[in-house]
C-alpha cells in the first residue's frame, strides 16, 4: 500500500475536541454520526488514538510536524512554531501540492506560525467580526469555491473545525438530544457531521472523490466531570486525549476495518507520505500506519501526552506515558504519580502508583529517558523574540472559549 496513493489529494479534517466514544463509528448509541460512520465503513478506523496533548496548539504543533512537544517546543500559549522541514504543508507544496488551510481557531493564527507551508492560509475567526465561534456552514462556502478552483490540481486541504468546542451552541434543529451539555456537545457533532456529508457529496459530484484521501480525526478530546474537570486542557485523562482516526478513500484495497492497536497521532504525517509515496523526514517521531493495515497484530504504541509550564491552565507541568497497558500521569511540579491499568480500569478509577510501585518507577524512568534524551530539534524555539502577542479581540475569543480568565 505504500506510495499506492502517489499524485491523490489529501483532505485532513481535524474536529475540535471531538470525543471518539460520540460517534456511532465507535460504539455510541446516540445518532450522532451517519455520515461519518459510513466514511468509516469504507475505510479504516483506528480504534485507540493518543494525541499528545489535551489543548489544541500543542496537539496540532505534534500532529503536523510528528514530534513531541518537547521537540517542537509549543507548550505555552504564546509559543510560535517555527519554520522547520517536517511540518506537512511544507513537505507537500515542495512535492508539488497546491497547499490550503480553512481554520476557525485562533489558537492556530498565521502570527503562529501555523501558516507555514499554505499557499493560502484562510482565519475565518479573524474573517468575521464579533464571532469568537465560526461555524461549519461558514467554512463549507469556501470549501466548495476551493474544490472548484483546484479540482485539476493536485491538492492538500486542511479544514480546523470548531463547532464541538465549548460553548456548545448547536442550531435549534440540532438540540434533539437534550439541553445539557453533553447533549449539546452531542447536537453539535451532529451539526458537523450533516455538513462532512455535504463535503463527501461535493467531492463525488466533482469527480474528486476516487483521487482524494480524505482523514477525520481530532486535536483532543473533552471531559464532562468523569475526574471532576469539565472541557479540556486541564489533565490527561484518557477523555481528553483520546481522538478519533479515520482514513478514507474508494481506492483503499483494504476498507471496513478496525485496527485495536494503540497509535499516535504524531503518526498521522509519516502515514499520509507513506501513503502518497513521499519519503519520511528522519526527523519524524511518528511511525507510519500502514504496516498496521497489512498485519493481523502489532504492538501498542507508547505515546507520551504532555500539557504545562504555566501555559495559562493552572502553571502545573503534567506529562503522561501510556504504554497501550499501563498509563503514567506525572505531575512534575508537585512531582506526583498516578498509575492505572487500563485493560481492568479504562476509566482510570483506581490509581496504582502506591501499591504498585515497581510498575510506577519503571516507567518513570522509561518516560524521562524518552523526555529528556538530546535530539536534534528540527528546528529553534523559546527565542525571547519569537513569542506571539495577542491583540484584544482575540484575547477576548481565547476568554469566550475558556482559555483564558
Amino acid at each position: 500500500m505504500s506510495g499506492f496513493f502517489a499524485g491523490s489529494n489529501l483532505l485532513l479534517i481535524v474536529i475540535d475536541a471531538l470525543r471518539p466514544d460520540h460517534l456511532g463509528c465507535y460504539g455510541y448509541q446516540r445518532e450522532t454520526s451517519p455520515e461519518i460512520d459510513k466514511i468509516a465503513e469504507e475505510g479504516i478506523k483506528f480504534d485507540r488514538v493518543i494525541s499528545q496533548s489535551s489543548w489544541t496548539k500543542p496537539s496540532m504543533a505534534s500532529l503536523l510536524t510528528s514530534t513531541y512537544p518537547e521537540v517542537h517546543g509549543v507548550k505555552k500559549i504564546e509559543d510560535i512554531l517555527s519554520y522547520q522541514e517536517t511540518f506537512l504543508p511544507k513537505i507537500l507544496r515542495d512535492h508539488g501540492y497546491i497547499t490550503g488551510c480553512i481554520q476557525t481557531n485562533p489558537f492556530l493564527a498565521s502570527d503562529s506560525g501555523f501558516n507555514v507551508g499554505f499557499d493560502y492560509y484562510v482565519e475565518l475567526f479573524d474573517k468575521i467580526p464579533g464571532v469568537y465561534k465560526p461555524r461549519v456552514h461558514e467554512v463549507i462556502k469556501i470549501v466548495f469555491d476551493w474544490l472548484d478552483w483546484f479540482k485539476n490540481k493536485k491538492f492538500f486541504l486542511y479544514l480546523h473545525l470548531l463547532d464541538t468546542h465549548n460553548p456548545y451552541s448547536p442550531p435549534e434543529d440540532f438540540r434533539k438530544f437534550g439541553a445539557k451539555e453533553p447533549d449539546l456537545f452531542d447536537g453539535e457533532i451532529r451539526f458537523v457531521d450533516y455538513h462532512i456529508g455535504l463535503i463527501k457529496n461535493y467531492l463525488l459530484m466533482k469527480g474528486l472523490e476516487k483521487k482524494t484521501i480524505l482523514i477525520i480525526t481530532s486535536d483532543h478530546g473533552e471531559e464532562f466531570q468523569e475526574h471532576g474537570l469539565k472541557y479540556h486542557a486541564k489533565h490527561l485523562y484518557e477523555e481528553v486525549i483520546r481522538v478519533p482516526l479515520i482514513i478514507s478513500s474508494p481506492a483503499l484495497i483494504t476498507s471496513g476495518i478496525s485496527i485495536p492497536t494503540q497509535v499516535r497521532s504524531i503518526d498521522i504525517v509519516p502515514t499520509i507520505l507513506d501513503l502518497l509515496g513521499i519519503p519520511n523526514s528522519e526527523k519524524h517521531q511518528g511511525e507510519s500506519l500502514v504496516p498496521l493495515i497489512k498485519s493481523a497484530f502489532s504492538p501498542d504504541r507508547p505515546a507520551i501526552s504532555q500539557i504545562g509550564e504555566g501555559d495559562g491552565f493552572g502553571g502545573k507541568e503534567i506529562i503522561a506515558f501510556n504504554t497501550g497497558e499501563y498509563k503514567l500521569i506525572w505531575n512534575k511540579k508537585e512531582d506526583t504519580k498516578e498509575l492505572y491499568h487500563l485493560p481492568s480500569d479504562p476509566q482510570e478509577t483506581q490509581n496504582l502508583a502506591e501499591q504498585d510501585e515497581e510498575t510506577s518507577g519503571r516507567l518513570q524512568t522509561q518516560l524521562k529517558k524518552l523526555i529528556y534524551t538530546p535530539v536534534e530539534k528540527p528546528f529553534q524555539y523559546k527565542t525571547k523574540d519569537r513569542k506571539v502577542t495577542f491583540d484584544e479581540d482575540v484575547l477576548l475569543r481565547l476568554r469566550a472559549l475558556g482559555y483564558i480568565d
